[in-house]
């Protein structure tokens, strides 16, 4: 099965969107190194305190969701995909909210004030490591890959030098602090406001990603000075590694991946980088989609192979798709499991779990808790409610099933309405197996109607119908050729 989620570890190739243009890197790069084999046994910070003024937003930014994720949640999920399980998520606000996002397991320091990434930095101090490596990066990077982390950790573990920090080289490098190089060596970092006119130029930017040990971290980050306009910047550790034992720089091989959100053009552009990639992985898995540029697949969700996705579908939440399906177009889908070969028209689906074989639309509406059971047919304009629909049961048109559970093999005629509020309270309503429901049939809950009992068109049924028994008529009555309790003479 096709994850659209964090374990997309490639980034995709730009079929479909414009992605940034990347300078040409010199040979001057430092040689490759095998990647690590996972960051276990790393303690990973993320510092997600930014307050996101350009955002516009009362929402921190590290919640912002990119493909249907908050964004600190796709950098831990990247982390725990690359083997980290220590995870301290750094946050100034909304704590709680933050914790619930970054997901099981990772905790959450306080940043009291706003003074930089280095104070962000030293706030995780209390609840991070104090001895092995420690990766920090930050939580508005939701493009950044697991193999890049593992091919920097990697080069950080077989280099003699106290901090490898993350590079790249941009066509456009304005906001960044720049790499100074001399003799192909990292010489420091220089912030954008200190840069002279003829380094403004420069390619090579610090990307703001750093593996360093804890020990050697924790001491730095009390040597550090604040930069211009008096924030303790993090950039500030490559100048100490260099007077110290030296600094690793590691080439980003996609610029895309170190691309920070800071606005929502920012927010637009890193969503349709994420979603290339999600379509890109699931066609490599087997799934068809029609129309890439049309078909929207949320980070967390799966698919299976042989499925195909058609123009304007919309896959949302936790849902899951089996293999073999159709579905679309302009099929809307969220947190929903849909069992193998069904098939869902242009719908709405939430909080729903359907069984294999399903067909389901045009113009259906499934609420939560709708339970569909194998081989069902629920056809155009169709509304379901917290409802069971039993195998092979068939409700062809214009119906409403609302708290309702329904047997197998029922027929629901077009026109059917259970009736579950009262004005006060919602009520259920029963339908036995095996039951025929006539059109324009009305049931007023709370009501049960027996297996193979049946109703006739136009029936409002508000008593108990028995089993194999026929009502008809306002409000229905037995039908006087019926014997209650048994089916027709």
């Amino acid at each position: 099965m096709g994850v659209a989620g964090g374990s997309i570890s490639q980034p995709a190739r730009g079929l479909w969107t414009m992605t940034p243009r990347q300078a040409a890197a010199p040979a001057l790069a430092a040689p490759m190194t095998s990647a690590a084999p996972s960051l276990a046994g790393w303690t990973a910070v993320v510092l997600a305190g930014g307050p996101g003024t350009r955002m516009r937003s009362s929402r921190p930014k590290a919640l912002h969701p990119v493909a249907g994720v908050p964004m600190v949640r796709l950098v831990c999920d990247l982390l725990r995909a690359a083997g980290c399980s220590d995870i301290v998520v750094v946050a100034r606000e909304a704590l709680d909210e933050i914790a619930a996002a970054a997901g099981e397991g990772v905790r959450v320091a306080r940043q009291d004030g706003a003074i930089g990434t280095a104070h962000a930095a030293m706030a995780a101090r209390k609840l991070a490591s104090e001895q092995g490596p420690i990766l920090l990066l930050h939580g508005d990077m939701p493009l950044l890959t697991s193999r890049t982390l593992l091919e920097m950790a990697g080069r950080h573990l077989t280099a003699p030098s106290s901090l490898t920090f993350l590079t790249a080289y941009l066509s456009d490098p304005k906001g960044y602090s720049r790499v100074e190089r001399r003799n192909g060596k990292v010489h420091g970092i220089i912030p954008e406001a200190d840069l002279l006119p003829a380094m403004r130029g420069a390619p090579e930017v610090d990307a703001g990603v750093y593996a360093v040990e804890a020990e050697w971290l924790w001491r730095a980050l009390l040597a550090t000075g604040p930069a211009a306009g008096g924030d303790l910047d993090l950039g500030e550790l490559i100048g100490l590694a260099v007077r110290g034992d030296g600094v690793e720089a590691y080439q980003v091989a996609e610029t895309a991946e170190v691309l920070p959100v800071n606005d929502r053009v920012d927010l637009a552009r890193a969503e349709r980088i994420l979603r290339d990639r999600i379509r890109e992985r699931l066609m490599l898995d087997g799934v068809t989609l029609l129309d890439p540029a049309t078909t929207y697949v949320d980070a967390g969700v799966e698919v299976g192979a042989d499925t195909v996705l058609l123009p304007g579908t919309m896959l949302s939440g936790h849902t899951r798709i089996a293999g073999g399906c159709r579905i679309g177009p302009n099929a809307v889908i969220s947190d929903t499991t849909v069992g193998p070969r069904s098939s869902i028209g242009a719908s709405t689906v939430e909080g729903s779990t359907i069984s294999e074989d399903v067909d389901i639309g045009p113009y259906c509406h499934l609420r939560p808790g709708s339970l569909i059971g194998r081989g069902v047919h629920l056809g155009n304009y169709v509304e379901v409610k917290k409802s069971t629909i039993g195998a092979r049961t068939q409700v062809g048109h214009f119906s409403y099933i609302g708290d309702t559970t329904v047997g197998a093999d029922v027929n629901i005629g077009a026109g059917t309405i259970t009736a579950n509020y009262d004005g006060v309270a919602k009520h259920r309503t029963i339908i036995g197996a095996g039951a025929f429901i006539g059109s324009d049939t009305v049931l007023v809950a709370p009501v049960e109607v027996g297996a193979g009992a049946r109703t006739a068109a136009g029936a409002v049924v508000t008593t108990d119908v028995p089993d194999g028994a026929t009502v008809m008529g306002v409000p229905a009555r037995l039908r006087p050729s019926s014997n209650e309790g048994g089916r027709q003479a």
